[in-house]
C-alpha cells in the first residue's frame, strides 16, 4: 500500500475525485522508477468495470487530505509485476525501486522501496 497525502498550497479550495475505483488514477499519476532512477514502463489494464462510488473532496487552504493506492506483488509467467487496480509494472525481487506521483503539474518526491 502507498499512502499519498495532498497538500493545498494555493489561495483556493480543491475538489478532487482521489479514487482508483476504476484504475484510471494510478494509470495517470503514478510512475515507478529503477534503482537508477529510470521510469519503467507502465502496463495497464483497461477492462476493469466502473463503479459509480464518487469520492470528490474538498481540501482548503493550508490543509491536507490522505488516500491509499492499493497494490499486490503477482508472479505471471516467471515474471513479477507489482499490480495496482489499472496499472502493472514489471519488477524483480531484491531489488529498490522509488514509486512518484505526478498531479496538477507537481510532483511528489521519489519514495524508496524494496520487493523482497
Amino acid at each position: 500500500m502507498f499512502y499519498v497525502n495532498i497538500f493545498n498550497i494555493s489561495e483556493e479550495t480543491l475538489k478532487l475525485n482521489l479514487s482508483n475505483n476504476t484504475g484510471g488514477l494510478v494509470r495517470e499519476i503514478g510512475h515507478l522508477y529503477d534503482k537508477n532512477k529510470d521510469r519503467l514502463h507502465k502496463g495497464v489494464s483497461y477492462m476493469i468495470p466502473i463503479d459509480d462510488v464518487n469520492n470528490l473532496i474538498s481540501i482548503e487552504t493550508g490543509e491536507s487530505a490522505q488516500f491509499i493506492l492499493k497494490s499486490k506483488l503477482e508472479e505471471i509467467e516467471n515474471g513479477q509485476f507489482l499490480d495496482f487496480k489499472g496499472a502493472n509494472f514489471n519488477v524483480k525481487q531484491d531489488e529498490t525501486y522509488y514509486f512518484q506521483i505526478e498531479y496538477l503539474g507537481a510532483k511528489s518526491d521519489m519514495v524508496p522501496f524494496n520487493i523482497d
